[in-house]
This record gives structure tokens, C-alpha cells and sequence, in this order.
């Protein structure tokens, strides 16, 4: 089969990007992009045009990492992670941790390797004989994780170290795996490094909440001791543990992990989240102070690592405890019921990672401060102090003046010999530094002579006890009172060399953008706050590279990439973001070769194997799934397009014997080659009415046309209309067709001349089109004409004067009607609202014959806003009615079930009546507000799916009404669709599965449906022609329900109480 390019849609295709610098001073970018690897070069300015320079200046080079120019579609990379070195990197080698499907794994099995990036990077994955080994994982260790495999890990989760020495993950397994990186400065320690043991972490952190990977999300502290974790907690909520995994060994060989202690660091009342490691105003106060004082008392400021910010001190994270509720609902006063619901309102908190006692011991400069926040009042207590710094500096400026004279021996001595006060802080804060740089951290053995370490040290976290519950170490914490709370999405990053904090916000319109907080000075708490947009554009992705030092934002189709620095920040984020000019990534003209024969056979194997780790039952329910596999294979070869993949992939997927399994998505070949205008010209315009060919009229008779309900003009903002309907022209001075008139000409053309009307209606929607109709049944205009005419006169018999009118009017003459067509889509929306609207006058209609009082509901669907309107739109108005009917006959479903159930197990336990209004003249009813006193049938047929299902079983279940219909379609496992293939297509993995004391698994709906209580079946032709039997049934059995258990409001209570007091004699008080 023959190569494909796919132009690049960064939007589309970007799965994960890491940044690093190179040796010779470049910017570059690592790009996995739909399963391919990429380094692409950062340019100062955005280049618009191709090169011209004629030998002169040759752009910055892009090229491919992975895969081959004839093996695109062999693996697929899922992403890719820059490791950085812990050697100087003035080494032009660089490497990247890769997660990709194996081709040497018979069943493609997830690895990661180390591949090399720099420039002189050989592409890998270019032969099937030449392929590189993984460190884990593949054909190595490869299968489910019940095989000692990797099994499937999530892309997103995979975390490398700031340092380069340690990675974390998580599965679908739920498992969070970390493990110690091979040192590799060079492509031959690459080759032959021996990889380390995983370590999965406890189920539990210390305080018994479960450590789930699921939706985890991971970051290493700069000195890859501890991983911070975003777990959920028994009751749900998002909160954060620290795993004390010992300091990393640093030998060039992997060792083992210990795993010290795993400690909950924010309560569990309220989600926390966005981990991020970093420290305060006065760390940084402290450090510049530090930085002088070493820096005139040592050879080169470089060798005390521990000034250089790498152990943080804080760790920062935002949290929704301040619950605030919606300013638009103050009570459940009011028709549809208000219901309390909260802003998504997020704060920044602060967790200090040590007491104030261990700082000070640990470093006795801080021991200058006597706080995070020391200015204002408190300041007139540091006079002593002030004076102290400024002796010390003082002291700093006269020996620089002796560097200069070259008296450098007499420089060190006069310092760390000057007078007792400051020789103490200055002794002890040096001894602290080179302890801890020769005891904790050796320098790694390397070939290399002239390494320099660079490895970063974490102090050690003052954690408290054990299993503390009053949760200590997580109430340290305190909130940052100067930035305002939000709807934060993510706390991206602390700026490398400033306090301050870069946060994504969602806006009201649901656009989300960066909001930059620059942190005052010390001992300022405040931050200026400045929201970035580019204009005309949507932010598309964010991130922070692993080194923390760059961070990268996708605006529309273009990638901008900006130093972690408060120059950066300023300069290219800030000042940038109007002209989204600078830094940006070389992404221009970038195609993605693939070749399909090689692709389906590696999504065939992905979506096999995501299939058998994403399922519900880690042992698939008994299936030999590794013979289905097997079985399908030789098929797979034989496709020729990806149509035909999805067929196999249909026949794999089947073999689970689960109802949610569904194929679909994907890129398939496109006639109109993602061209829009070619779109609106092919899209068919709808007249918004059944239509069908008359011979005797030479023209298209109007069966019917489809009316929604009046009420409803606008439909979840959406506008309704049927295009021929006489609600819809007469407005514009028309009268609208009926059943039995013909059209016979669009736009001055014959229908007659074309195979299909629908031929003079392409591209027509939205658009007026003139259609010419014989109006067969609504009159001609001069019939309707006369009428008016004749009614306007009182002397007149109108009927005899309209029969004469249309005696001598015996040819029904053409007439013009401009219309505007609808979409295709919005046609089948208003056909299915006409046939809702229409069994409600139905259901009325019947309930009225039968003498009582309806309500009628349909839900189309259980997923969303828009089922949730329709329930609201039904409900509310009609709680009053003895009978309710909830229709969920083809609902597709969807997850608001929970929401529907409790909204009916209301129960009315006392009654409201004021001075002039009672329950039954608009007053305010009962208590609890809105609840349905009646009896309720739920309608349900084949058609009946998932969720639409599981709240038919839950009326059951819970005794709120009774079933009418047929049997629902089977389907009980919930799934969550992310296991998407390389193209975007996807084979759903059925992931949660239900279940009840009385039902056991599935609730009885997995393979089985629901059986209602009382089976109708309609019949399809006499559905056809508007009956229904199942409405019929329903309105018979809630007839027979109201004559057993009648639903009547109470009888007032009789008089009010008399509290004259008139009755002295029979006072309780005077016996």
C-alpha cells in the first residue's frame, strides 16, 4: 500500500512536548506528534517565508527522531520525555525517555526506551532489523500487568525528574510505578545500560486513603527524593500525598527504591491539586544574601549546589475549600426547584516543607528573618537585625575590593576570621552546605573527567509522626490572600528565579487562558496580576518543560516557547502575547509519513491490547484473549482501507460479549478533502417535511410537515423552525404549505428535470430559495383572498359565496413561496421534536378522555445540559398532574440518571397556605418543594440504552413507577472512551462495571435489558400511521393505578386557632 503525508495540525496531532537546550546554544523543542518523534528548533522570530539567503545563514535544522521514512506507521510513540543529564551539559548528547508500542512484542506490547535526540542522532525505528532495545517493557518484559508487564500506561502520567535520575507512571491498573533511570552521557553507556527494578507504590498512603492511579497526577521534587501525588480519597475527593523515596543513588548503575513514607499532605474535605514544587519571597531573599556571602569566601559560587534553589521549601497547590455558593441561588424558593450549586472557586496554598526550627538549623542565615512575611508592624522588631545585614554587606564590599588588589588567600581568612557574630552565621551556614554536598552526594562515576556535578539535593521534609491523624504536616498550610480566587484549571509552574505563579484559568465563556501573578518583593505578600491572550486565537495546549526552565503554549496552530524566567516571562510571554511573534517553534510544513499497511496492524494490535487492560475484568471474563488476537491477524493484512479496519476491529471487539463496545471515529479517505466550501456546496438544504412524488401533479405532494412544539421556538439556544410551516413564513407576509399541496419548481427550475428534489437543494441551507407550489389544499391566494373579503362583510353568506368562488376557479394556478432551507441535522432534530411534540398532545389528550391529569416527559438522550433541560422543560411545569409518563423510548444514554432519581424520590410531608394563595391557587405548595405526588409509568423499548436503562432499573429498584414497553437493549458497563487509537479512532473498552445485592453483576442489564412490567410491543405499521399502543397501555394502567390509589390533595385542617384567650374557665394554665 502506498505511503500517506498528513499535513500537520498541531492542534490535532500534539500529544506531548518536552524542551531542552543544546550545546551550541539553540532552543530546541521534542515533538510527539500523532506516534511520530520530532525535534524541532525554537526561532527568535517567527519566519513567514521560505528560505532565501543564498548559502548565507542557514535556518536552524528540524528533523525526525522516530520512526524511519519507511516505517511510519510501525510504532507509535504515545510520548516522549527529555532526561536530563546530571554531568555538564556542555556535551552535545542528549536523550529522551520514549513510550511507544514495540514491533518486536507479537502483540505490540508498550516499552520505554532511551533514544538519543541531539543532532547527531541516527533516526530510530527505521528497520524492523535495526530496532533498539527497551529498558522495559516490549518483547523484553512486555504483556499485562497480571504477566509482570507493563501493561497500558497512561501517556500523560509519565513523569521524568528535574534531575534526570528517576521516572514515575501510572496504569490502568491503577498502579503508580517509579523507578531509577540508567545514567547515560554517552551513546555507548546508552547501549549498555542495565535498567533498574519497578517499583509499584503501597495501594494506601499512611493515613489509610487509597493511593489509586487513576486520574493521579505526578511530580518529582527537584532532587527526585519525593513524588508528590494527586490521588482521590475514599470519599472522592482530589487530594495530595509526598512519597519519601530515599535520595537517588548516584552511580551510573540504577539501584533499587525504597520507599520510606507515603504522607498525606492536604486534608481530605475538600480537592486539592497541581502539586508544585518551589519557594518563597524570602528563600529567594535569603539566597541572594547567601550567594554574596559564599561568593566572596570561595573559589566559584558553582560548587555549593544547595544555594543554586534546587531542594524546594514550599509546596504550592490550589484547593477549592472556601465553598462559595452560585450568587444566582439563594434558596429552593422558586418554580424549577433552584438547587444549590457552587462556583468552581479555586485559592493557592502554600505548604511549608519544613518548621521554622529546621530551617534555622538547617541554615543560619534564615535565622535573620523572623518570618515568610516580616514587613509592615513587624519590621520596627528587625532594627537590629537590619543593622547586623548591613555590617555584614558592608564588610562583603571591602573584600571585593581586595579580589581586585589580588589578595585572594587574605580575603578568605579576613572573612571567616571576622568578629564573633557574623564568623558564627557565616561558619556554620558553610559547614551545613559542605556537609551536605560530601556526605549525601558523592560525584557519580563517569568517563569524563571534567564533569561537574550538578545533581540537586532535597532537604529532608519535616512529615511529623506516623499515621498522624490531625494531619499536622498538611495544616501547615496557608493560602495566598493576594490572588484571588478562580476557576484554576492548573497551577502550571513558580517562575525559576522569582516567587511568582503562572495558572490557567477557565473564563465564563469557557476559554481558558494564562494568568501571571508577579510576587512583590520580600516581605511583600501581594502579586500583580496580568492575564495573557493572543488574540484571535484559543489556547490549545500549555505546559512546563521537564527541566522546569521553559514553558510552551499553543495558540491556534503555533507554538510559543518561554524561559521560565522573570525576563522570559516578561519579554516573550507578556509583551508577546498582541504580536505572537517570538520564540516560536518551526512547525511549518511539517507532513507526517505513514504507511497504512504498517498502521492497521499496529492499531489493530493497540486496540487489542488497550481492550485487555481498559476492560472492567482484569481476566476478561475468562475470554483466551490472546487466541482473539490470533485470530483476527491474517485479516488485518489483507485491509486496504481503514474502512475495512473497522470492520476487523468490529469482529475482534465483539468477542468481549459486552454491549458498550462500539467502533468508529478514525481518519478515513473524504471526498470533499476537508475542503469547508466543498462541505456547504454537497450539504443537502431540507424543507423540513415528508415529501413524495405525484405523478398527477408532476411535482413533490406534501405528506406532511413537521411542526415542533409551539411553545419552543428556541431550543438549548438553539432556533427551531420548520422551513414551509405556516408559524414559520407568515411572518414574512406568506402563508405556509399543507399536506396535499405540490411543489413543482425550485429556483425557476422543473422538479421534473431532476432524478430528486433534493438535487436543486444543495448548498441551499441557510439561504431563501423561491419555490414554485400548486396549493392544492391551502387554497390559492385568491381564494383566501376572497374569504377575507367576504368575512369581512356581514350581509353575506360566506359558505355560498366561497363555493361559487371556487366553482369558476376549477385550475389551481402556481404561486411563488420563498422559504430558507435547514441543515440536513437540524431536519432530523425537528422531525424527532414534531413526533415528541406530538405524542405529548397524545398523551394529554388520552389522560383528559380518561378523566385525569398527565404529565409527559420525553428524554431523548441522558448525557448533558440538553437532558437535563428536557427533563426541566417537562417536569416542573406538569408536578401538580396525578400521573406522570417519562418516555425514554431510543434514549441513547448517557450519565444523569442519579439526577433525574432523586429529583423523584421527593416526598410531600406538609403543605403551605397563605392569606390569599394555597396549594391550589399558586401558592407555594408543598414541602418538599416540587415533589411528585402522583403515579409515574416509565416507556421504554429496544431502543433503550445504557443510562436510559440504568434510570428504568433505578424506578424499579426504588419503587417510584412502573415499566411499560419492551425489553431495553443490554447494555451495563459504563466506559469512559479513552483509549484511542493513533488516528483518533477508537474501539471503546467497556471499564466499570454495576452491580446490586439483588441483581449481582451487571443489574441485570449487561447482555439482558431491562424487562418492563407490562410488555407492549408496537406495532410498525400502525406506529407508521401515528397509533401508539405502548402510550395507550400506559394511560390504561395509570386509569386502573388513580381508581386504587386515588392522588388527592388534603383538606384544610379546619379553623385557625383561637387565641383570644376568651375561654378562661378552660385554661389549662388556672387547673
Amino acid at each position: 500500500m502506498q505511503e500517506r503525508a498528513i499535513p500537520l495540525s498541531l492542534s490535532t496531532h500534539l500529544s506531548s512536548a518536552d524542551i531542552y537546550e543544546t550545546n551550541y546554544g539553540s532552543v530546541d523543542v521534542l515533538l510527539t506528534l500523532r506516534g511520530q518523534l520530532y525535534v524541532a528548533p525554537t526561532l527568535e522570530e517567527e519566519v513567514t517565508e521560505t528560505y532565501k539567503g543564498a548559502g548565507m545563514n542557514l535556518p536552524p535544522r528540524r528533523y525526525k527522531v522516530a520512526p524511519g521514512s519507511t516505517t511510519g506507521g510501525m510504532i507509535r510513540i504515545l510520548a516522549s520525555r527529555y532526561i536530563p543529564s546530571a554531568l555538564d551539559e556542555s556535551s552535545q548528547d542528549r536523550f529522551a525517555l520514549v513510550l511507544a508500542t514495540d514491533p518486536l512484542s507479537p502483540t505490540a506490547e508498550q516499552a520505554l526506551y532511551v533514544v538519543r535526540t541531539d543532532v547527531n542522532a541516527m533516526s530510530s525505528f527505521v528497520h524492523v532489523r535495526d530496532l533498539p532495545k527497551p529498558l522495559w517493557g516490549g518483547h523484553v518484559n512486555g504483556g499485562s500487568t497480571l504477566e509482570g508487564g507493563l501493561g497500558s500506561i497512561d501517556p500523560e502520567s509519565l513523569v521524568v525528574s528535574s534531575c534526570g535520575r528517576r521516572v514515575a507512571w501510572t496504569d490502568t491498573d491503577g498502579r503508580i510505578a517509579v523507578v531509577t533511570l540508567p545514567s547515560s552521557s554517552s551513546k555507548e553507556e546508552e547501549e549498555t545500560a542495565t535498567p533498574g527494578n519497578i517499583t509499584i507504590l503501597p495501594k494506601e498512603n499512611e493515613n489509610k486513603e487509597p493511593l489509586i492511579g487513576i486520574e493521579a497526577a505526578l511530580s518529582w521534587s527537584p532532587g527526585a527524593r519525593y513524588l508528590a501525588i494527586q490521588h482521590t480519597a475514599k470519599n472522592q475527593f482530589s487530594i495530595i500525598s509526598i512519597a519519601d523515596l530515599d535520595h537517588p543513588s548516584s552511580s551510573s548503575l540504577p539501584g533499587s527504591i525504597e520507599v520510606k513514607r507515603i504522607v498525606q499532605a492536604t486534608p481530605s474535605r475538600f480537592n486539592s491539586a497541581d502539586a508544585t514544587w518551589g519557594y518563597t519571597g524570602l528563600d529567594l531573599k535569603i539566597h541572594n544574601f547567601q550567594k554574596k556571602v559564599v561568593v566572596s569566601s570561595s573559589t566559584t559560587y558553582s560548587s555549593h549546589p544547595m544555594l543554586e534553589y534546587g531542594g524546594a521549601t514550599t509546596l504550592y497547590y490550589t484547593s477549592d475549600r472556601d465553598v462559595v455558593l452560585s450568587n444566582d441561588i439563594k434558596s429552593p424558593w422558586g418554580t424549577r426547584a433552584p438547587t444549590p450549586h457552587f462556583d468552581k472557586q479555586k485559592h493557592v496554598y502554600a505548604l511549608p516543607l519544613q518548621t521554622r526550627e529546621t530551617q534555622v538549623r538547617n541554615n543560619a542565615f534564615m535565622g535573620l528573618y523572623p518570618g515568610l512575611y516580616s514587613g509592615g508592624a513587624v519590621a520596627e522588631l528587625m532594627v537590629d537585625t537590619a543593622a547586623k545585614i548591613d555590617d555584614i554587606l558592608s564588610t562583603l564590599e571591602t573584600e571585593e575590593k581586595n579580589v581586585e588588589s589580588g589578595d585572594e588567600g587574605s580575603r578568605r581568612m579576613q572573612w571567616w576570621d571576622d568578629d564573633d557574630d557574623v564568623e558564627g552565621i557565616a561558619v556554620e551556614g558553610r559547614t551545613n552546605i559542605t556537609e551536605e554536598v560530601h556526605t549525601t552526594s558523592p560525584p557519580p562515576t563517569s568517563t569524563s573527567s571534567s564533569s561537574v556535578l550538578n545533581y540537586t539535593l532535597d532537604a529532608e521534609i519535616d512529615f511529623g509522626p506516623h499515621q498522624d491523624t490531625s494531619l499536622s504536616f498538611a495544616r501547615r498550610a496557608y493560602r495566598l490572600s493576594h490572588i484571588p480566587a478562580a476557576n484554576y484549571i492548573q497551577l502550571l509552574c513558580q517562575v525559576s528565579n522569582d516567587p511568582s505563579l503562572i495558572l490557567v484559568k477557565k473564563g465564563d465563556d469557557g476559554k481558558s487562558n494564562l494568568v501571571v501573578f508577579a510576587s512583590k518583593a520580600y516581605p511583600g505578600d501581594g502579586y500583580d496580576k496580568k492575564d495573557i491572550e493572543a488574540p484571535g486565537s484559543d489556547l490549545k495546549a500549555v505546559g512546563i518543560n521537564t527541566k522546569n526552565d521553559y514553558i510552551y503554549v499553543v495558540y491556534g496552530d503555533k507554538m510559543k516557547v518561554i524561559p521560565n524566567t522573570a525576563d522570559g516571562v516578561s519579554s516573550i510571554l507578556i509583551s508577546d502575547a498582541k504580536d505572537y511573534k517570538k520564540n516560536i517553534v518551526d512547525t511549518t510544513n511539517i507532513g507526517l509519513s505513514v504507511w497504512p499497511s504498517l498502521e492497521y496492524q499496529q492499531m489493530y494490535a493497540d486496540a487489542w491490547r488497550m481492550m485487555r487492560d481498559y476492560f472492567y475484568d482484569p481476566n476478561m471474563t475468562s475470554i483466551p484473549w490472546k487466541d482473539v488476537y490470533h485470530r483476527y491477524v491474517p485479516l488485518v493484512k489483507r485491509c486496504g482501507k481503514r474502512e475495512e479496519l473497522d470492520d476487523v476491529l468490529k469482529l475482534m471487539a465483539s468477542e468481549v460479549s459486552a454491549l458498550h463496545v462500539f467502533v468508529y471515529g478514525g481518519e478515513y479517505a473524504s471526498p470533499l478533502h476537508g475542503s469547508v466550501a466543498l462541505d456547504t456546496l454537497s450539504e443537502v438544504g431540507s424543507l423540513g417535511a415528508m415529501l413524495r412524488w405525484s405523478s398527477e401533479w408532476n411535482g413533490y405532494e406534501v405528506v406532511s410537515v413537521f411542526e415542533h412544539d409551539l411553545d419552543f421556538g428556541l431550543v438549548d439556544g438553539v432556533a427551531m423552525y420548520s422551513p414551509l410551516s405556516e408559524q414559520t413564513v407568515r411572518k414574512s407576509g406568506q402563508h405556509g404549505l399543507e399536506a396535499g399541496d405540490v411543489i413543482i419548481g425550485v429556483n425557476g427550475e422543473s422538479v421534473a428535470t431532476v432524478p430528486d428534489i433534493h438535487m436543486l437543494l444543495r448548498g441551499t441551507a441557510g439561504r431563501s430559495v423561491r419555490l414554485e407550489v400548486l396549493r392544492v389544499s391551502s387554497g390559492s391566494s385568491s381564494l383566501r383572498h376572497s374569504r377575507a373579503v367576504v368575512e369581512s362583510n356581514d350581509t353575506v353568506d360566506v359558505d355560498a359565496e366561497m363555493k361559487s368562488s371556487e366553482e369558476t376557479d376549477i385550475k389551481v394556478q402556481s404561486e411563488p413561496l420563498i422559504v430558507v432551507p435547514i441543515t440536513g441535522q437540524e431536519a432530523d432534530k425537528l422531525r424527532y421534536a414534531s413526533w415528541e411534540w406530538k405524542t405529548r398532545q397524545a398523551a394529554k389528550s388520552l389522560a383528559a378522555k380518561a378523566d385525569f391529569t398527565v404529565g409527559y416527559i420525553h428524554l431523548q438522550s441522558m448525557s448533558g445540559a440538553k437532558s437535563i433541560d428536557s427533563f426541566v422543560r417537562g417536569f416542573y411545569p406538569d408536578y401538580d398532574k396525578q400521573a406522570l409518563i417519562i418516555d425514554v423510548r431510543h434514549n441513547t444514554g448517557g450519565n444523569i440518571d442519579s439526577w433525574l432519581l432523586d429529583v423523584l424520590q421527593r416526598r410531600a410531608w406538609m403543605y403551605w397556605q397563605g392569606r390569599a394563595t394555597n396549594i391550589t391557587t399558586g401558592g407555594i405548595g408543598w414541602d418538599e418543594q416540587f415533589a411528585f405526588r402522583g403515579h409515574i409509568v416509565v416507556l421504554m423499548n429496544e431502543h433503550t440504552s445504557s443510562d436510559g436503562e440504568g434510570f428504568s432499573r433505578g424506578m424499579s429498584e426504588l419503587g417510584l413507577g412502573k415499566l411499560v414497553g419492551t425489553r431495553t437493549w443490554g447494555g451495563g458497563i459504563w466506559l469512559s472512551s479513552d483509549n484511542k487509537l493513533v488516528d483518533g479512532g477508537i474501539a471503546t473498552a467497556p471499564e466499570i462495571g454495576q452491580y446490586n445485592d439483588n441483581f449481582g453483576w451487571g443489574m441485570g442489564i449487561e447482555m439482558m435489558g431491562v424487562t418492563p412490567d407490562v410488555v407492549v410491543d408496537n406495532d410498525p405499521r400502525e406506529a407508521y400511521d401515528g397509533k401508539d399502543e405502548q402510550l395507550e397501555k400506559a394511560i390504561e394502567i395509570l386509569k386502573d393505578w388513580l381508581k386504587e390509589e386515588p392522588v388527592v390533595l388534603p383538606r384544610e385542617p379546619g379553623p385557625y386557632r383561637d387565641n383570644s384567650m376568651t375561654d378562661k374557665l378552660n385554661c389549662p394554665a388556672k387547673k
